[in-house]
């Protein structure tokens, strides 16, 4: 289970050799004039929606920018100590590299950094957003500038959505999305999922929403139903969040949606597209079964365009969804 959640040893060195670069970049005193030029508006399409947010912001009103950047700097400085955390964890391990320790001491030093600069913020001084090249984003706190980058840059996506989740909490986000699209309406505020079931020849089979899942054995049928409904539990929220990021005029790559696991708690990271757009949900099937991911997608995509025509069907069998 481990394996999961710790950077292979060899990523672990890689990262420490370029941690003290990134250490010199982001905390080095610069010019703003250093920041990225503003690209071109026909390139504002190929930016994710957590790079248009930051881009809107900074032309916003100087509170509300600050209020951003800090926001993000205090899930930056979260992802730094789990990170730490997680170094000294495996630094316990048997046969575990002397780097570690050297790769935790330098991310705690990181991490204290920035409190520095949320103290920045909090005495007024000017907060400057700046998307550069590649769409990273550069927050300038006075004359210091640094990149928010997440240790693990498998973890970018999940920083950046976490930041987006915090921010637009309170506020009518939806607002700094293009001219005319706005969120589409939720399934369900809570999903509540109630299948119907049907005992034929060939097995059970449990129902919903034009999803049909077929069970080739009546044994242990209570197993079989909290299977079934956990995974159209996690079918369905997947199927909100993207619904909720489309109306957002957040593009869809079908081709792109992968789940990714995250490295401090029970979420999945679901990528969207090549941009970075991602959602965070909680999909322990789906990521358990990569062909299954694949399997549902059509049918999500079917919904979203019409849902009284979306059907799929489905055979336990084939995701180990049966007793021995």
């Amino acid at each position: 289970m481990n394996a999961v959640y710790l950077v292979p040893v060899n990523r672990l060195r890689s990262l420490l050799a370029c941690s003290t670069l990134w250490l010199f970049l982001c905390v080095t005193t610069v010019s703003s004039g250093a920041l990225g030029q503003v690209p071109a508006a026909e390139n504002l399409q190929s930016e994710s929606r957590f790079s248009k947010t930051a881009r809107y912001l900074d032309s916003a009103a100087p509170q509300l920018r600050s209020e951003f950047a800090a926001t993000a700097l205090t899930h930056l400085i979260d992802g730094y100590l789990e990170e730490v955390r997680l170094a000294r964890q495996e630094a316990r391990s048997v046969g575990a590299p002397v780097s570690l320790g050297g790769w935790s001491m330098a991310v705690n030093r990181y991490a204290s950094q920035i409190v520095f600069l949320l103290k920045d913020i909090e005495l007024g001084l000017p907060v400057r957003l700046t998307v550069a090249e590649e769409t990273a984003l550069s927050i300038a706190v006075g004359d210091r500038v640094f990149i928010l980058s997440h240790p693990r840059l498998n973890q970018q996506h999940l920083l950046e959505q976490e930041i987006l989740m915090d921010f637009c909490a309170s506020r009518r986000c939806e607002k700094f999305s293009p001219p005319g699209t706005e969120p589409a309406s939720m399934i369900a505020t809570s999903i509540y999922i109630r299948p119907e079931w049907a005992f034929t020849i060939r097995g059970p089979v449990c129902s919903y929403q034009g999803i049909a899942v077929h069970f080739s054995s009546r044994k242990n049928l209570a197993k079989s139903r909290l299977i079934c409904e956990q995974f159209l539990q996690e079918v369905i929220l997947l199927t909100n969040e993207i619904s909720w990021q489309r109306g957002l005029a957040v593009p869809i790559d079908w081709g792109e949606v992968e789940i990714q696991p995250t490295s401090r708690r029970a979420e999945h990271t679901v990528r969207l597209n090549r941009l970075g757009d991602a959602v965070i949900v909680t999909t322990p099937l789906l990521y358990g079964n990569p062909r299954l991911l694949g399997h549902i997608l059509p049918w999500i995509r079917q919904w979203l365009t019409n849902p009284q025509d979306a059907s799929i069907a489905l055979n336990a069998d084939h995701y180990g969804w049966i007793e021995p």
